[in-house]
């Protein structure tokens, strides 16, 4: 016990003074025996003991309340163990950091972490000086700060802390203390403070201190959880890749999950959802501080309805703990449809790798496997008007004499793909008259800068090794876009051409140029027609006139060219995305608005003035795990579902391990600023209000016996 004024303790010796008295008194009064008197006593002894107890409790009570003044006046007090910091006290500036982070949802005794630390953040705010001016940081990644300067408005810090809610962001303990130090530049007081409130787990610091050494601020780091360790599971990763034996709608679903308690996992069950209805469910032994995957299989219905692209929602979730948010973990899996394609072979051979079309054939179906997603079908020039082109979704016209242009032409208004080759049966006038503003432009001259496979009598057909070749490749176009890494491009500048065309000039402006040669001439020539799109090839799809289709690039150049035709990409998956991290929103021309619906059922809209004209929409607002759906309407203005660009929000996985920083890291944090870490906060308890409360009940109680007397 401590006294704030340790003087007036020795007067609490005062309370002998009526005890004195007392034995004073009895020692001058003789007794003196008188018969009558003792006769009386004698016949009364109960009344002459109560009385004595009566005497003695009067007299306790006088003396306690002689010393209970003295010590009242001295203010006694006793430290214990306190959930506030010892530095709270005074004059300082001070600046509150709380984690907001997916983490902080966990639950402790019934209790969000969160809610915990809103609680502490009042308790500290409370107990500051008057003069301490104060402001409010978030810790988690791009949370910002509630206040971001320093104020003596104890009201607006307390509202801020208040209106603190819980977030799925990841943690960036050291950008909220670095932005602590930031605002603590400018403080009034001596004495900088930041109080850390979280649950100090290690993923929310990235090991750089915050402040230069011996010019930070004090750092107070305050656990949230009292050092007691919150034991969860989650799912950390969600991967689907495809699963050929099952099939081209056949995938395989791996979910990854981790335990992060002390205590091994048995039989937990993991639950796979597709399009949102369970499909599998399967048991799974984790070891402690440990992870483990499951597998599933499943294979995709084709579906009728899948005009362009089949997009399917993916889920595993677990049974909930005490942190649901990373219970569950989404992911999005493309399931494209069959094609249907029309090679036209305008130079048939008898002897199969001399013919028009066979390397075409042999990209288009390679290995001509069961499994591939294009159905071809190859007829000559005089079966094609036996053919009903709206039955395809793409037609090739390779080195045809006299094509028909008004049929291509009604084919391509009506949403068809054409693509067309040149070869030596083709003439440039009369394809210049037959499909006149079919082509995307109209053809010059063919240009010859090398041998060609009829100029060489060795028998082996190759293209000349002093041809031109590719150089400039448009990797911002959508059907290059999978082809625009370092190696595709090096692959696609390997060909060398003997023969390619050359165009007039035209003035056309719906005409894009994905491919160029290295002199600048087009290579690959794109034009739109009604709701069709046209591809014009400056080339052979054969070895006549290039080398390319024996390129590795031959291939996923016709299955991309084939699939942007049908508006059916082929695109490696992409990653999902974490939540609070930016998203582009692919448009199509055309777009006037677009609505994004969140996970949440909550619609976001965007009108024209941020969508015409452009090719991407800049999202931000993925604040929430899940699937993320997205519509958009034209000029007609009805919203439609645009389920290819449909994508796909977690939660981070590090955000799943309370492992906390260890106690020399933390330290190191600390000492960076010149200052130490508060060990063992402690709280003073004063005691001379229940001093003076006992006073009163003695005052009292000395009242009532003189009364009874």
């Amino acid at each position: 016990m401590s006294f704030l004024a340790p003087g007036f303790v020795a007067f609490s010796l005062l309370f002998a003074v009526p005890i004195a008295i007392h034995l004073i008194g009895r020692s001058r009064a003789r007794p003196r025996k008188f018969a009558a008197i003792e006769l009386l006593m004698r016949s009364d002894k109960r009344v002459a003991r109560r009385t004595k107890i009566r005497q003695w409790l009067l007299l306790l009570m006088r003396a306690l309340a002689i010393a209970a003044v003295p010590l009242v006046l001295a203010k006694p007090f006793i430290e214990a163990a306190s959930d506030l910091p010892v530095a709270v006290g005074g004059a300082q500036s001070a600046v509150v950091v709380i984690d907001d982070s997916s983490s902080m949802s966990a639950e402790r005794r019934g209790q969000p972490l969160l809610e915990a630390a809103r609680g502490r953040a009042r308790r500290i705010v409370e107990a500051m000086g008057a003069d301490t001016d104060a402001a409010v940081v978030l810790a988690s990644r791009g949370g910002g700060a509630p206040v971001p300067q320093l104020t003596a408005d104890r009201a607006r810090v307390e509202r801020a802390i208040a209106d603190v809610r819980p977030t799925y962001r990841a943690t960036d303990i050291t950008g909220a203390l670095k932005r602590a130090a930031q605002i603590l530049e400018t403080a009034s007081h001596p004495d900088r403070r930041v109080y850390l409130i979280s649950d100090l787990a290690a993923h929310g610091f990235s090991g750089e201190v915050p402040w230069a050494a011996g010019r930070g601020p004090q750092l107070v780091a305050i656990d949230i959880t009292d050092g007691s360790a919150v034991a969860n599971r989650a799912i950390v990763d969600l991967k689907t890749e495809p699963a050929a034996h099952l099939g081209p709608r056949g995938v395989r679903v791996s979910v990854e999950v981790g335990n992060f308690g002390s205590e091994p996992l048995k039989d937990l069950a993991v639950t796979l959802r597709v399009d949102g209805k369970p499909v599998a469910k399967g048991l799974l032994d984790v070891p402690a501080k440990a992870r483990a995957v499951k597998r599933f299989f499943h294979v995709f219905e084709h579906k009728a309805s899948d005009a362009e692209i089949g997009v399917h929602d993916v889920a595993a979730e677990l049974a909930g703990d005490v942190l649901p948010a990373d219970d569950r973990r989404f992911a999005r899996v493309e399931v494209r449809r069959d094609l249907r394609v029309l090679v036209v072979d305008g130079d048939p051979r008898t002897s199969r790798r001399d013919d028009e079309v066979f390397y075409l054939e042999t990209a288009l179906r390679p290995g001509d496997r069961d499994d591939s997603q294009l159905d071809v079908t190859t007829v000559s020039p005089d079966e094609l008007s036996a053919r009903r082109l709206a039955d395809f979704d793409v037609v090739f016209l390779c080195n045809v004499k006299t094509p028909d242009g008004a049929a291509l032409r009604d084919y391509v208004l009506h949403g068809g793909g054409l693509f067309i080759a040149l070869g030596d049966n083709v003439d440039a006038d009369v394809y210049d008259d037959a499909l006149g503003n079919l082509l995307p432009q109209p053809l010059q001259a063919i240009r010859t800068v090398g041998a060609t496979a009829s100029d060489r009598d060795d028998g082996e057909r190759r293209a000349a090794g002093d041809g031109q070749r590719l150089g400039r490749i448009d990797r911002n176009h959508p059907m290059l876009a999978p082809l625009g890494d370092a190696k595709a491009a090096e692959a696609l500048e390997a060909a060398r051409f003997s023969r390619y065309a050359l165009f007039k000039p035209s003035a056309e402006a719906e005409r894009a140029v994905p491919l160029r040669f290295a002199d600048g001439a087009p290579a690959l020539i794109e034009s739109r027609m009604g709701e069709g799109r046209v591809l014009l090839w400056a080339s052979t799809v054969d070895r006549d006139w290039t080398n390319l289709p024996i390129q590795p690039a031959f291939l996923p150049l016709v299955q991309q060219a084939t699939r942007y035709l049908a508006r059916a990409p082929m695109r490696e998956p992409e990653p999902p995305l974490v939540v609070a991290q930016h998203h582009d929103i692919p448009l199509r021309e055309g777009d006037l608005r677009v609505e994004v619906t969140q996970p949440s059922g909550r619609s976001r809209s965007f009108e024209r003035d941020k969508v015409a004209g452009r090719k991407a929409l800049g999202f931000d607002a993925t604040d929430e795990p899940g699937i993320y759906r997205v519509a958009a309407a034209g000029k007609d203005g009805v919203m439609r579902p645009r389920r290819e660009a449909t994508f796909v929000v977690n939660v981070e996985a590090a955000e799943s391990d309370p492992t906390p920083i260890d106690h020399e890291t933390l330290q190191r944090l600390a000492v960076g600023g010149g200052a130490k870490t508060a060990a063992a906060p402690r709280r003073r308890v004063e005691l001379w209000h229940s001093l003076g409360a006992i006073l009163l009940v003695l005052l009292l109680g000395e009242a009532l016996l003189l009364r009874r007397k």
